[in-house]
């Protein structure tokens, strides 16, 4: 599947941020940020190391194969009707969210890269 990494960090945020579930449900849920969501979307280990540098290419391939002058669309996939929402819990549109996701994958890899190999 095209941009799996992407479909599959939207149902993730989606489950943070309470998206799927219903009114009375949403009342009770207290929604993670941004970061936090990031951060626990990675592990610790090589892999998972080597899978935020892969979903880092991927959201930089996505933004570049799909910005328009009116902006950056969405294109199903990975944005299909259950995962277009990021503009409804965060600030900006769908290019100030990946490129915000993508900044925080940033940091977090060099704290992991940092963590396995010591540099």
């Amino acid at each position: 599947m095209r941009y799996a990494y992407i479909h599959g960090f939207m149902f993730s945020v989606g489950d943070a941020v309470g998206e799927f579930l219903t009114e009375e449900e949403k009342g009770e849920f207290e929604s993670l940020t941004l970061p936090q969501i990031v951060k626990e979307c990675i592990g610790y280990g090589f892999l998972d190391l080597l899978h935020a540098i892969l979903f880092k290419r991927e959201i930089k391939t996505y933004i570049r194969r799909n910005m328009t002058p009116e902006g950056l669309q969405y294109v199903d996939p990975p944005f299909g009707q259950d995962t277009s929402f990021a503009e409804d819990y965060f600030e900006g549109d769908l290019y100030v969210f990946l490129t915000t996701v993508s900044a925080l994958l940033d940091s977090e890899i060099k704290i992991r890269r940092k963590k396995l190999f010591g540099f």
